[in-house]
């Protein structure tokens, strides 16, 4: 039982580890430099997508 308890410990550490990693790669590639622009092209995709829609365009 003991085993499985430090297999969990492990294997949740080393998630944990690599959201880390995951978050400091960001922050250093400068994805939150900027979060403003991004709802607004994300609004603007789909916005166009909706006229394309309904144009009746595929």
């Amino acid at each position: 039982m003991a085993e499985l308890t430090f297999l969990q410990f492990l294997v949740a550490f080393f998630m944990s580890l690599g959201a880390v990693c995951v978050f400091i790669w960001a922050v250093l590639s400068g994805l939150f430099e900027d979060v403003e622009a991004i709802k607004y092209k994300a609004y603007r995709a789909e916005v166009n997508d909706d006229d394309t829609e309904a144009s009746g365009h595929d």
